[in-house]
């Protein structure tokens, strides 16, 4: 609502009354003008703020900002005035004082305001900053439940191999459990084999001193008759029952010693000819075994049986006591195990040596296996052929350089020399990776079967190195030589199998 107001007018002296707007500030009226008028965008500055005051309305426009100056707590622009009646007039220095007061007022607000919006920048700094945290730690929080993740899956394999590692604990100690019960009756047994050999020692002792007195008693003995002295001058000992009883047990320890000492010996023979027996039987099944290097080839059934039974085998003399069989026992079962174990020997070796006849089949079409005599010819005839290519080769470019060097520019020298040597090129390059072809396929099929035959030989010549040097014993210590023909009917058998058939292995083996 507006606000009546008298104004006077010194030149009349009338008063007028007039009716005020509402009170709002001039550049709010302002506006509501400018946006419901059509005055056009593109005045100047000076007619914004002359839209203020006009010359019509100066005296309105003072009274309105005395009235919003002393509102704000200002000082009147106008000079107290003693009657009512007198018209006031207006202060300059208080107007001065005002507009002073209002430029300081207005550097605060702008110095507020820049320090409002730098404080709104910082915060928005702050916020862009927490928000970037905020991420990066969501990040490290997913990170760490992740890795919480693989923790505890680590950990229950952890526990896994615990358990297992616990069962094969309890495994072992019963095994351990095992062994030490196996232990303790074979000390037992032991014993009392020590015992019967006490008895049986005893036994032959009796024998033997029986057989002595039967051969003291039946023997026929002359008496010396005018003994001559020695030549030392010594007088021998008089023949009393204590001297020949004294002799007799010398002579029985000596006997004793001497049976002891053979039964040591043989003893050893013995063990070192099963440590022998059973390297032998461990490096053949860990050759007839499946290896790990090569998970791709399938192993047969038989193989499996195969080594099944090799295994048997070797646990046979283990179980058996070899003191209470005979020679001939031991022989044949000696003879036996290693015939049954070239069968597995000759069978192994003739289905490595089939796969090595197909692997040749399809490598060259059907092609016979050249010897190594043939592929070291073959080897040198390419050698002096790729020697003579060179050679031609060199003398086709000096020519050609002595050619071009008399009026031929870069461009048909290099085209020229390309035409003449881009054949040579090619033909020598596929010379090259069929020699390379053919060596590899050579060294492979080489490498596979003289391993595979020396590694057979080797294992096979040992157990018959060890028949040849060993002998059987007796029960009593009697030496018993092996019969050499069986070893020479194993060599007989080998050289006429037709497994082997490279000539240089059973050179280096020396049996050819």
């Amino acid at each position: 609502m507006g606000d009546w107001m008298t104004v006077t007018d010194p030149e009349s002296k009338t008063i007028s009354q007039h009716t005020s707007e509402t009170k709002m500030s001039p550049s709010s009226l302002y506006s509501q003008q400018v946006l419901c008028s059509s005055i056009p965008l593109s005045k100047n500055v000076h007619s914004f703020f002359s839209a203020f005051c006009t010359e019509d309305n100066i005296e309105q426009s003072i009274s309105y900002l005395d009235q919003e100056l002393t509102t704000f707590g200002f000082p009147s622009l106008y000079e107290e005035s003693k009657g009512k009646e007198t018209k006031r007039e207006l202060n300059i220095v208080a107007v001065l004082n005002c507009m002073n007061e209002l430029l300081v007022l207005q550097r605060k607000n702008l110095l507020a305001q820049e320090n409002v919006e730098t404080q709104n920048l910082k915060l928005g700094s702050d916020m862009d900053h927490l928000q970037s945290c905020y991420s990066k730690l969501k990040e490290q929080l997913e990170t760490s439940r992740r890795e919480m993740i693989g923790l505890q899956e680590r950990d229950r394999q952890l526990q896994c191999k615990n358990r297992n590692l616990h069962q094969l604990l309890k495994n072992e100690k019963d095994e351990v459990q095992k062994l030490q019960n196996i232990i303790a009756s074979r000390a037992t047994q032991y014993n009392h084999d020590m015992k019967r050999k006490e008895r049986e020692y005893n036994k032959l002792k009796e024998r033997l001193h029986q057989l002595v007195m039967n051969k003291k008693d039946k023997k026929i003995a002359m008496d010396i008759l005018n003994y001559v002295g020695r030549a030392d001058g010594k007088r021998g000992s008089w023949r009393t029952g204590k001297t020949e009883a004294r002799n007799e047990d010398e002579m029985y320890k000596i006997l004793l010693n001497d049976y002891e000492y053979r039964q040591k010996q043989i003893l050893m023979e013995n063990a070192e000819l099963k440590k022998v027996l059973q390297q032998m039987k461990k490096e053949m099944i860990s050759l007839l075994s499946p290896q790990k290097k090569k998970p791709r080839e399938r192993v047969d059934d038989s193989t499996g049986t195969v080594i099944s039974d090799v295994e048997e085998d070797a646990g046979e003399l283990s179980r058996e006591s070899m003191w209470d069989l005979s020679c001939e026992t031991v022989r044949e079962q000696l003879t036996n195990s290693i015939r049954k174990q070239w069968r597995i020997l000759k069978s192994h070796v003739e289905k490595l040596d089939n796969q090595v006849s197909k692997v040749h089949l399809e490598g060259f079409n059907d092609e016979d296996v050249i010897s190594r005599q043939d592929h070291e010819q073959e080897t040198e005839k390419l050698e002096l052929e790729i020697q003579q290519c060179k050679e031609m080769i060199k003398t086709q470019q000096q020519l050609l350089q002595q050619q071009l060097a008399t009026a031929c520019d870069d461009d048909t020298t290099s085209l020229l020399r390309d035409c003449y040597l881009l054949e040579e090129k090619e033909r020598l390059k596929e010379e090259w990776s069929l020699f390379k072809e053919q060596k590899k396929n050579f060294e492979r099929e080489r490498r596979s079967f003289t391993e595979a035959a020396i590694l057979l030989l080797k294992i096979l010549g040992r157990s018959l190195l060890g028949i040849r040097h060993s002998s059987t014993v007796s029960r009593y210590g009697v030496r018993r030589q092996c019969n050499q023909g069986y070893i020479c009917c194993l060599k007989r058998n080998i050289l006429n199998s037709g497994i082997f058939k490279n000539i240089f292995i059973l050179d280096w083996f020396g049996w050819v």
